[in-house]
């Protein structure tokens, strides 16, 4: 993982305060999950590599790449229950589901290049912000923030994912020594992303029907993929998909003035 949601909760909880040394049992909990749920999606993707490394299916079997995301979730919920907190337990078993959830519908979605900008954002809140959010909000729970504290930590760690998953997926067409995956990766798992909905945005009815028809059965050849990502580029659509993380960033700034 990039550390990043472990990072937010010690930084959180030091901003509000907070002494209790369960607050790093809390911070690596929260990244124990977000470490499972990449595992679990690589198996779902058939994705072979994850950051230039071997997916862990790839070298220990589907089967055990499933159980061994499933103990690391286990593991959480118990560093979790040990702080001994109905609110905090409570409140990350939800982040667990909510993660699930996101997952859930981003599969049921795949292939579907007439996705509404809605259900992304319902998918992309789900499996990647709502980690973020916790991340945020438990440790300025326990260290005695006010209920108003709270709520506003929680508010700028979920804007935050939002625009996090936003600008990730902008940076689907970078180059792959860049960031360690497949460049076009979503396109060639069917998963529609502004940056493919601005892609279509360019074309004739013509051309929008045919590739729409080929996101659905998955049948780009690697030249057509490398094509499409060409023209991405050229035509800045990732930079405009990036923009769209702009009023998330905001709010998620707004939040930390309450």
């Amino acid at each position: 993982g990039k550390r990043l949601r472990p990072l937010l909760a010690v930084y959180m909880g030091r901003l509000f305060g907070c002494d209790h040394p369960d607050i790093y049992d809390m911070a690596a909990a929260i990244e124990f999950v977000h470490v499972a749920s990449p595992i679990h999606d690589n198996v779902l993707d058939n994705a072979t590599t994850r950051r230039g490394i071997l997916a862990a299916h790839t070298v220990y079997t589907p089967t055990v790449a499933i159980l061994g995301g499933d103990v690391m979730l286990a593991h959480a919920a118990g560093m979790v229950a040990r702080i001994g907190d109905k609110f905090i337990s409570m409140q990350f078993a939800e982040a667990v589901a909510k993660t699930a959830v996101g997952e859930i519908n981003e599969f049921n979605y795949l292939g579907d290049a007439n996705l509404s900008y809605e259900n992304y954002l319902d998918v992309i809140t789900g499996k990647t912000a709502w980690c973020l959010k916790v991340a945020c909000e438990l440790p300025a729970y326990r260290a005695g923030a006010s209920e108003e504290q709270v709520k506003a930590a929680a508010a700028f760690g979920l804007e935050l994912g939002i625009a996090f998953q936003i600008v990730d997926d902008a940076l689907d067409i970078a180059p792959s020594k860049d960031t360690g995956k497949p460049s076009g990766g979503d396109l060639r798992e069917r998963k529609c992303t502004p940056l493919i909905k601005f892609y279509l945005e360019t074309l004739s009815d013509a051309e929008a029907k045919t590739l729409t028809e080929k996101f659905r059965e998955g049948s780009f050849t690697e030249a057509e993929i490398e094509s499409v990502i060409r023209v991405m580029r050229e035509k800045g659509l990732d930079r405009k998909t990036r923009d769209l993380a702009n009023p998330h960033l905001e709010r998620a700034k707004k939040a930390l003035t309450l």
